[in-house]
C-alpha cells in the first residue's frame, strides 16, 4: 500500500468536516493548515478513533471505526489538549503506558526523556509547556507506531524548544515506513518539515499537493486587479492577486508565494 491514510467523503457532525477527502502517502510528512475551526484537529481525532464519522476513513487499509486494538496501537497521537496525569512523574507515566501498549519500548521512552532533559522524579504538574509537549511526544513515539498524528506540537514553545521537537519528528521519519500528519499555525515549521500540504477551510479541502510543487506553482502579483487570477485579496494599499505561474500577466513582477500568503489568499481572498 503506497498510501497510509485515505479519507473519502468524510463527515463529522460536530467537528466541522463535510464531504472531506484526503490521501496521505506513506513515508511522508503531511501538514494540514487552515484557520481556527477549519477542522484540522477533527481530522486527527477521527483518525485516532476518538470521533465518529460518516464516509470512509482508512489507516493502513483498515477502516478506522473497525480497527482492532493491535491496529490502533500502530497509531501515535499527540492531541492539542496535552492531557497528562499531572500527579505522576515521567517514569511513573512510562510504567503506566507499558501496561497499555503491547509493543511499548521502555528503552526508547527513557532515551527520549533523557535527550529532552526531562526530570524523572518531579510530578508532571511542575513541567513547563515545552516539557509537557516533549513528554507527550515521547509517549506517542514509544509504542512502535508507524503513523504519528500531531496536533499543534510546537504551539506555545520558544524557538529552541520548537527546533528540538522538529528534530525529534525528523528523526522519526528516518524510517521510511513512518508517516506523520501534523497541524500547525506556525507555517515556517511546516515549510521546514513537510513533504506535502493540505489547506482546509470550513471543513473542506481547498488545495493539497507536494509542498515544493504547490509553492512553485503559485505567485503573487502586487497591486493587480484583473482577469485570470486564482484569487484576489484587498489590502490597505490596494489589491494583490494570486496567479498560477503559467498564467502570470505579461510584463508583471511576480513573487513566489509562502504558506502564510497562500493560506490568506484561499481563505480571505475573492475568486477573480
Amino acid at each position: 500500500m503506497n498510501n497510509c491514510v485515505t479519507l473519502e467523503n468524510v463527515t463529522v457532525n460536530y467537528g466541522a468536516l463535510s464531504q472531506f477527502s484526503l490521501i496521505v502517502p506513506r513515508g511522508e510528512v503531511t501538514g494540514i493548515i487552515g484557520e481556527n475551526g477549519a477542522g484540522k484537529s477533527t481530522v486527527l481525532k477521527l483518525l485516532a478513533g476518538i470521533l465518529p464519522y460518516g464516509g470512509s476513513a482508512t489507516v493502513n487499509g483498515a477502516q478506522v471505526k473497525e480497527m482492532t486494538g493491535a491496529q490502533r496501537q500502530k497509531v501515535g497521537y499527540l492531541g492539542g489538549e496535552r492531557c497528562l496525569p499531572e500527579s505522576l512523574t515521567a517514569t511513573q507515566f512510562g510504567n503506566v503506558l507499558s501496561g497499555m501498549f503491547a509493543n511499548w519500548d521502555k528503552k526508547q521512552f527513557a532515551d527520549m526523556i533523557s535527550r529532552a532533559s526531562l526530570p524523572c522524579d518531579k510530578p508532571i504538574r511542575e513541567f513547563s509547556t515545552g516539557m509537557k509537549t516533549k513528554l507527550a511526544l515521547a509517549a506517542a513515539m514509544s509504542h512502535n507506531a508507524d503513523l504519528l498524528l500531531l496536533d499543534e506540537p510546537t504551539n506555545g514553545l520558544d524557538a529552541a524548544a520548537r527546533d528540538e521537537v522538529l528534530d525529534t519528528i525528523y528523526g522519526f521519519m528516518q524510517d521510511e515506513k513512518h508517516t506523520v500528519i501534523i497541524t500547525s499555525h506556525i507555517t515556517s515549521d511546516l515549510e521546514k518539515l513537510c513533504d506535502r500540504i493540505a489547506l482546509i477551510h470550513e471543513g473542506k479541502l481547498l488545495v493539497s499537493g507536494e509542498k515544493d510543487e504547490l509553492l512553485d506553482s503559485y505567485v503573487i502579483v502586487r497591486g493587480y486587479k484583473g482577469d485570470n487570477a486564482v484569487r484576489t485579496l484587498e489590502r490597505a494599499y490596494g489589491c494583490d492577486a494570486l496567479f498560477l505561474r503559467k498564467d502570470i500577466p505579461a510584463g508583471s513582477d511576480a513573487e513566489r508565494v509562502g504558506l502564510d500568503e497562500l493560506l490568506m489568499f484561499f481563505i480571505k481572498g475573492n475568486m477573480s
